[in-house]
């Protein structure tokens, strides 16, 4: 332990920032720094993102300053190995490192610094985001290296290579293994290696790399990097062409992805995505302080309403408080409910204690987020308030009961989407989706289905959120198109099942009806609907109701449940009654024939009544 005592902080003027002077020296030198005390938009620098990891200490800098302080500060192994890796021999190297430039011990200081963070990485001349070293296996070195080529190979032609990928993946096992299998496989298996590094699911990079004007992504040594803008390319694609690779393969490229989406801007530079929808896609990332889930993104320009911060970072209050607060101010700054659409809520409590209507960025989200082009509601509505009362903290709003749920799907798991062979489908947690479907909602409970064709579009529509490759499917050529998918997904089960199987939806039809299916099923493409239908359906159920519209749901609901449509919320939403009159928010939910504006017109003509709920 370094005899010489702590280094004593100074405090920092407003709007400044301390950036550090890297001492130069060899690999196997202690750590030596300046402090400098400047303007954020002042003299150049550079910005390390990187894992905090451990933050026991295991090194000590040496660190100075202009007025003659100076003293030692711990340093964790992440940082130790990135503060040596990106040392130059021989000049000084200023860099913006959060735990040695910010004053961790001094809260104030803290909260202020964090208010200028998304300004420190975007002023930043380069942002060095250290993946840490290399896995300790033989050659690991090489393998890196070999895994960042085939990225910038396969971004060159994504097309020809996702198609390589699932012809060898999918199908490896019935065909003869060749050495570019094996080679392949190699490739895959270490892009799959990359993104599971720790340092793509930590929360705070969305804005580090995001907010960068260049970030480039260091693996083990300076010599083995990709920027952002390959590793970038490469994720987009694959989320939106390659989703049953992702899922076959367990590869989480679309952690990284999320960064894209939080900060997709549309022609004219706004915010694609509101602040609500971008905390959502940043929740899958790990944030040490639970607070951060929400204060991380503060400097994204949808975290302000008529040029006000929706909410303020504040370290003295508890995480409940802060979601609460948050909840409550998106609510009444917004006009909308919709908010409650984020609210995903497992079997077992989570460790905060929360009313159902606030969206728990802390725990574990295994859904997507619904999408549909058409609204089941208006998205704005005044007729609401949130009180205390002794039973909790009560939202009151009004809206519809459309019916009650009767029956429902397991859940579906999107990796066991995609139909390849019998062996593997019948290795899946629910094989033959389609077919499950089918029995659950329509031929166990015995709810007669309308028609086939209702039943075809009512799965292609709440299955995709009525989207087909990005374009509105609801109606027209589009929903023909995607039905046609569906049909052809059917169809690849009946591919691979015995021939004397009687017990699936095509075999209950009569000849009629199966030549129709067949005939449907020419146009279209099985996967196509299976990437279409992935992150929507991913981790819900299937429902139908008493009078047997179909829905999708969240996985926890149950029989008894009641489908609304709330008034400022565009997706129907799931509740279950807790009292004489309260009740708890189960989830958002899509529902066929209520997901453009039919409950408030039929309302019109006497068929539901407008109520008062009160949500707990």
């Amino acid at each position: 332990m370094p005899t010489l005592a702590s280094y004593p902080y100074t405090p920092l003027p407003p709007q400044c920032i301390r950036v550090l002077h890297l001492h130069p020296g060899p690999s196997d030198a202690p750590l030596e720094c300046e402090f400098v005390t400047q303007k954020v938009d002042g003299k150049s620098y550079e910005a390390l993102s990187y894992v905090w990891g451990d933050p026991t200490p295991v090194a000590f800098v040496k660190c100075t300053d202009h007025q003659g302080n100076a003293g030692y500060l711990g340093v964790g192994a992440f940082l130790s190995k990135a503060l040596n890796a990106f040392r130059l021999p021989s000049e000084t190297r200023r860099i913006w490192v959060d735990a040695l430039c910010i004053n961790q011990k001094d809260v104030s200081e803290r909260q202020s610094q964090v208010r200028l963070m998304g300004a420190v990485y975007g002023k930043a001349e380069h942002v060095l985001c250290w993946l840490g070293p290399f896995p300790p296996d033989p050659d690991s070195d090489t393998k890196a290296k070999h895994t960042l080529s085939f990225l910038r190979r396969f971004n060159e032609k994504p097309q020809e290579f996702l198609k390589a990928a699932h012809q060898h993946l999918h199908f490896g096992e019935e065909v003869t293994e060749t050495a570019d299998d094996v080679a392949l496989l190699d490739s895959w298996l270490g892009i799959k290696q990359l993104f599971d590094i720790e340092y793509f699911h930590r929360a705070w990079i969305i804005q580090e790399v995001g907010l960068a004007q260049h970030a480039r992504f260091y693996w083990g040594s300076q010599s083995t990097y990709l920027d952002w803008s390959e590793i970038a390319t490469f994720c987009s694609f694959m989320d939106s062409k390659g989703a049953s690779i992702i899922n076959h393969l367990g590869l989480k490229s679309w952690v990284a992805n999320h960064i894209n989406l939080v900060w997709a801007n549309d022609e004219n530079g706004k915010p694609v995505h509101n602040f609500v929808e971008v905390l959502h896609w940043a929740r899958v990332h790990r944030s040490t302080d639970p607070r951060d889930y929400i204060y991380a993104l503060l400097s994204h320009a949808s975290a302000s309403v008529d040029g006000k911060l929706i909410v303020q970072p504040n370290y003295r209050i508890s995480t409940e408080e802060a979601y609460t607060d948050l909840t409550v101010n998106v609510i009444q700054r917004t006009s909308s409910l919709h908010i409650l659409a984020f609210v995903d809520h497992h079997e077992e409590a989570g460790v905060l204690v929360l009313p159902s209507w606030v969206p728990d960025w802390h725990a574990l989200n295994l859904v997507a987020p619904l999408r549909c082009p058409t609204k089941s509601a208006s998205e704005t509505d005044t007729n609401f308030s949130i009180t205390k009362l002794e039973k909790g903290m009560a939202l009151k709003c009004r809206g519809f009961n459309i019916d009650t749920i009767r029956a429902m799907s397991d859940m579906i798991e999107p990796s066991g989407l995609t139909v390849t062979t019998l062996e593997k489908e019948e290795q899946k947690k629910i094989p033959f989706l389609v077919d499950h479907i089918w029995h659950k909602v329509a031929l166990e409970p015995e709810i007669p289905l309308n028609s086939n064709e209702e039943f075809l579009e009512a799965l292609s529509l709440i299955l995709t959120g009525g989207y087909r490759d990005y374009l509105d499917s609801t109606s027209g050529e589009e929903q023909k198109k995607q039905v046609a998918d569906l049909a052809a997904l059917i169809l690849e089960y009946e591919r691979i099942r015995p021939a004397e199987y009687r017990n699936g939806f095509l075999a209950s039809l009569s000849s009629e009806n199966k030549a129709a299916v067949r005939k449907l099923a020419e146009t279209g493409s099985a996967h196509q609907f299976v990437q279409d239908m992935t992150w929507t359906s991913m981790c819900r159920k299937v429902f139908r109701t008493t009078k047997g519209y179909f829905g999708l749901g969240p996985r926890i609901m149950r029989t008894g449940d009641i489908c609304t449509v709330l008034s400022g919320a565009i997706y129907p939403m799931v509740l279950r009654k807790t009292g004489d009159d309260n009740f708890q928010l189960i989830g958002p939910a899509l529902m066929y024939a209520f997901m453009n504006g039919e409950s408030a017109k039929a309302c019109q003509e006497g068929a539901f009544l407008e109520q008062e709920f009160e949500i707990l």
